[in-house]
């Protein structure tokens, strides 16, 4: 009963977030990213690449912007099934009940946790600008939301001295260092940190929307439909000294 509860609701509240992100992106980031990739090509054509004619992208208007949509709702389905599962666990391990007046708070902490603090080390990116390595950059965004999002967990909810010990972690990754580029950027990339600039800001945008209707949805999701579900759950007995 639980499962599918949470299930659902992850869906429903999905769909309805990643629609208005899928449509957002339309009027924020899709018109930087189609500037940005008319640079890229003129950067392989100077360079002598050549896309092959077998490769498919979507065709700009209607078919990119309904992909466009589509990946919003996968993400925005994923994200807040991870954020009721978190919800339940403060209710079920704390005895934190959730409203949808704190799940704004949650939806606030959780795009501190998954957007600010990554891109503090890696900003969004556009097309044709330097990166580094893909697999580097995958694992220290990683590495990075676990971190953090332990951290901030233990202060918020683990009483005792560990709360402050876990802030310790929260310099990690940046003492660490995220990946960076291994090319300079060149002439043409120059042209893109105009564009580059409105793209963070556009993005952070967008994601800010995006975690605060998933923070206030799930929040009443959990009032009116998980709660329910968790009251007979048993709450583990705290471990004696």
């Amino acid at each position: 009963m639980l499962f599918r509860r949470l299930i659902l609701c992850a869906v429903a509240i999905g769909v309805v977030a990643g629609v208005v992100l899928g449509l957002a992106e339309q009027v924020t980031t899709a018109p930087l990213i189609e500037a940005a990739e008319q640079y890229e090509v003129a950067d392989h054509a100077a360079a002598g690449h050549h896309h092959h004619d077998h490769a498919w992208a979507p065709a700009d208007g209607g078919q990119r912007m309904f992909f466009t949509v589509v990946a919003s709702i996968g993400v925005a389905i994923g994200f807040a099934l991870m954020l009721l599962v978190a919800m339940s666990l403060a209710r079920v391990l704390h005895g934190r009940p959730t409203t949808p007046l704190r799940g704004l708070v949650w939806g606030a902490g959780a795009f501190g946790v998954v957007f600010v603090a990554p891109a503090l080390g890696l900003a969004p990116e556009l097309p044709g600008a330097p990166a580094a390595d893909l697999a580097a950059r995958q694992l220290w965004w990683i590495a990075t939301v676990g971190l953090v999002g332990f951290s901030l967990w233990t202060v918020i909810f683990v009483p005792g001295r560990m709360k402050w010990a876990a802030l310790l972690l929260l310099p990690l990754p940046y003492l660490y260092g995220a990946p960076l580029p291994s090319a300079e950027p060149g002439s043409t990339n120059a042209a893109l940190v105009t564009l580059h600039q409105q793209f963070v800001w556009a993005t952070a945008g967008t994601n800010l929307v995006l975690w605060v209707i998933l923070g206030v949805l799930c929040g009443w999701a959990m009032q009116r439909w998980i709660a329910p579900a968790l009251i007979n759950t048993p709450r583990p007995e705290p471990a004696r000294a």
